[in-house]
């Protein structure tokens, strides 16, 4: 069979590993490679899971078709279970060859680390006849691309970080080797704060007013994301209704440029030179996580107080003890008292305090499950607001991270003067 690709035919996905049929582990690199790929009107036609076993591997590589663009994820390691190399070279019916620039960039890899050569190097080292590999800026394995039997092959390691540190490289090759179609002309909108379903709702007079444009919205750490892509000869629609939809979306949106939440209060805050600290309660230090995970964070980042008990709160915060007996931790006047005192404690230009009920125990009648306060201290003030989140404990804790820090760029954006909540949002109640 011809190593050209005929055509362009679909976005075929292969993730192999028992950990995701199990349970162990979820498949969210095919949610990755799509989005990378969003841009090309290239569609999705197959996505499947497979185990570990050669056999799996090749019936799911039947199922491929000449003109594909098929990523195959997982099964590259050095362990006898990493089989996604022998499989594609025996149903190719080519050879694996060694690598030796592969070779030497793994051995010197493990020098710098005082690792000694691991066993299992010669399979991380092979590559199918056909492909080539893609230095992995991550991790070990490396990333392998070229045409087989019709087909563009990209094979990637299944660890997410590694596959993202990956994609870049992939999508340079598929461009150079002509593998992808023509990219689509495409807005996006990154939201937080704001439900899936009443975010479609704010769309829907932009959509029917030009109803040639495609549209798709999806869930993301932080809320949700609304593309608007255009055919070609419509592009000139995408002025308008992008003005639109900033008209209509104002405040929820936190970008337009793809970068995620804490990476844009992080941009903001260096921007302004305000430092910002953060004061727990339910959420057990993941705002201070979300924020510190951004590289560059120290810039910015003074610290945190995980007060997750009440006499932490009286001891490290300084919330009156009349407070938490009168109005309960979880209440305007705790969280007030709670951003206040950080912002005070750690010298930190703004603070973000919070306190809730993510379950499954503990609501009340007046306060039930989902129920969250949220404080921002500033130079100017201090401001609060009521959620009621409508999850369960893992969901509602997530929730709570993503509002919490998107209050803090609401304050960067709008002032210190200015309440993050004085417009409503779809669970907050105040």
């Amino acid at each position: 069979m011809s190593d050209d690709v005929a055509g362009f035919g679909e976005l075929k996905i292969i993730a192999v590993g028992d950990e995701l049929l199990e349970g162990r582990t979820a498949d969210t690199n095919s949610g990755r490679i799509q989005r990378a790929l969003g841009g090309h009107a290239l569609r999705c036609g197959l996505i499947q899971v497979v185990p570990d076993t050669l056999d799996a591997i090749r019936q799911a590589l039947d199922r491929t078709a000449p003109g594909d663009l098929v990523f195959m994820t997982g099964g590259l390691g050095s362990t006898p279970d990493d089989l996604t190399r022998d499989a594609l070279a025996a149903w190719a019916g080519v050879p694996l060859d060694e690598d030796a620039a592969v070779r030497a960039q793994l051995e010197e890899r493990w020098r710098r680390r005082g690792i000694s050569v691991r066993a299992g190097v010669e399979s991380q080292c092979q590559v199918p006849r056909g492909l080539s590999p893609l230095t992995n800026p991550v991790g070990s394995a490396p990333g392998l691309a070229g045409r087989l039997c019709g087909r563009m092959f990209v094979l990637l390691p299944g660890v997410p970080p590694e596959l993202e540190g990956l994609l870049p490289l992939v999508l340079d090759r598929l461009h150079r080797e002509g593998a992808l179609p023509t990219g689509r002309a495409t807005l996006t909108w990154r939201t937080a704060q704001i439900a899936e379903l009443q975010l479609v709702r704010r769309c829907d007079e932009a959509r029917a007013a030009y109803p040639s444009l495609g549209w798709s919205w999806w869930l993301s750490d932080w809320g949700v994301d609304v593309r608007v892509s255009a055919a070609p000869g419509d592009e000139h629609q995408l002025a308008d209704v992008g003005a639109r939809l900033d008209a209509e979306l104002a405040h929820l949106v936190y970008t337009r440029d793809g970068r995620d939440l804490p990476t844009v209060v992080k941009d903001l805050a260096v921007a302004r030179g305000r430092t910002i600290a953060v004061a727990e309660s339910c959420t057990g230090g993941l705002v201070g996580g979300a924020l510190t995970g951004v590289a560059g964070s120290s810039a910015y980042f003074r610290g945190g107080i995980l007060s997750y008990a009440n006499d932490v709160k009286v001891a490290q915060l300084g919330v009156p003890v009349s407070v938490l007996d009168g109005d309960g931790a979880v209440s305007e006047a705790c969280v007030r008292a709670m951003a206040a005192g950080c912002r005070e404690r750690l010298g930190a230009d703004l603070a973000v305090a919070v306190s809730g009920i993510s379950g499954p125990d503990g609501g009340t009648d007046d306060k039930p499950v989902g129920t969250t306060w949220i404080g921002v201290a500033t130079p100017a003030g201090v401001f609060a607001g009521c959620y009621r989140f409508p999850a369960d404990r893992t969901r509602n804790r997530l929730l709570a991270v993503a509002a919490a820090v998107d209050a803090l760029r609401r304050v960067l954006e709008d002032g210190d003067d200015v309440s993050p909540w004085a417009r409503r949002d779809t669970w907050c109640t105040r």
